[in-house]
C-alpha cells in the first residue's frame, strides 16, 4: 500500500511536470514584461498554494489551478503608459515542494522556523523595441530563467525572506538579491499579507533592462552603461475563500527605480505600479 501511493504520487509529479512543459506556450504568449521582483512572487505563492500539510511533505500536497491579470505601469520612454497581461496559474504544492509556472522552490532544509530553498523562475523581457517609436532600433529583450538559493526565518510577527538568483539561459548574465519582511493579518475570512524589502541588482542585470549599447546609439538616444543597484519595493497580497477549494487573490506592489534606472535614456518614471487580480481552484 505504501509503494503503491508512492507511485501514484510520483506520477502525480510527473503528471504535473507535463502540464507546466505544455502551457510554457501560453505563459510566453500571454506574458507582458515585468518589474516584479522575486519577492513579490513569493507573497502571491503562499498565497496561491496554502498547502493544509500532510504526513508526507514531498508527495502529500494539492494542485492549483486558474488564471491571473495585471496591470502595471511601463517606465519606458514613448511606450504606453500601462501593460495589461495574464498568466494561467498551474502548481503542485506540498509542505517541501512547489512546482508550478510561477516557479520551483523546493525545501533542502526546514525546521519550525527557518527553511532553505532550492528556487528558480521565469524572467520577463523588460521591453521589445515595438513599445514605442522611441525604442525601434534597441535588441529586445528575451525571456531567461534564474534559479538561486532561498532563506526563510520567522522573526517577530512576520516572515524574513532572502533570495539569490542567478541567470542560467544566458539571457542577462546578471545576479539579483533580495530581502524582504512579510507581515499578515487576518480580518475575518480576508487574509492580507504586507511586505517590504530591498533588490540588490548586478550591473549586467541592470544593463538588461536599461542599458543603450554603442550600436544603439542614435541623435536622441545616448549611450548609457548602468552600475549595479538597490531597488526598494512594498508589496500587498489579499486573499479570499469563496468555497473552500476556490479562492480569489488580489496584489499591489510599488517599485522605485534608482537613479541607475532613472539616468537612462530610455527610461522616463522613477518608480512602478502594479495590481492583479486572480482566481484559483485547489483540488
Amino acid at each position: 500500500m505504501v509503494l503503491e501511493k508512492v507511485l501514484r504520487r510520483f506520477g502525480d509529479v510527473l503528471v504535473a511536470a507535463g502540464l507546466v512543459l505544455c502551457t510554457l506556450a501560453v505563459v510566453i504568449a500571454l506574458s507582458r514584461p515585468a518589474h516584479a521582483q522575486q519577492g513579490k512572487k513569493e507573497i502571491l505563492r503562499e498565497q496561491v498554494n496554502p498547502n493544509a500539510g500532510s504526513d508526507d511533505p514531498w508527495l502529500g500536497g494539492n494542485w492549483q489551478f486558474g488564471a491571473f491579470g495585471t496591470v502595471e505601469s511601463n517606465p519606458y520612454r514613448g511606450a504606453d503608459s500601462t501593460d495589461l497581461g495574464g498568466l494561467p496559474l498551474l502548481a503542485y504544492d506540498a509542505e517541501r515542494m512547489h512546482i508550478g509556472i510561477d516557479g520551483i522552490d523546493i525545501k533542502a532544509w526546514q525546521n519550525d522556523f527557518a527553511s532553505v530553498s532550492v528556487i528558480g523562475g521565469f524572467r520577463d523581457g523588460p521591453f521589445e523595441s515595438g513599445d514605442s517609436n522611441y525604442l525601434r532600433g534597441m535588441k529586445d529583450t528575451d525571456m531567461g530563467y534564474d534559479v538561486g538559493i532561498g532563506f526563510s526565518t520567522r522573526l517577530w510577527r512576520g516572515e524574513l525572506v532572502g533570495n539569490y538568483l542567478t541567470d542560467v539561459t544566458d539571457t542577462h548574465n546578471g545576479h539579483e538579491v533580495d530581502v524582504s519582511y512579510f507581515v499578515p493579518l487576518q480580518l475575518g475570512d480576508v487574509n492580507f499579507e504586507w511586505g517590504a524589502g530591498v533588490t540588490w541588482q548586478s550591473e549586467k542585470l541592470v544593463d538588461y533592462g536599461t542599458g543603450v549599447s554603442r550600436s544603439e546609439v542614435r541623435s536622441d538616444r545616448a549611450y548609457y552603461a548602468p552600475d549595479a543597484t538597490f531597488l526598494p519595493h512594498l508589496d500587498v497580497t489579499v486573499a479570499y475563500p469563496l468555497t473552500d477549494s476556490l479562492n480569489i487573490i488580489g496584489t499591489g506592489g510599488f517599485l522605485y527605480l534608482s537613479d541607475e534606472y532613472t539616468d537612462s535614456p530610455i527610461i522616463d518614471d522613477d518608480y512602478v505600479l502594479s495590481a492583479g487580480l486572480g482566481l484559483v481552484y485547489t483540488f
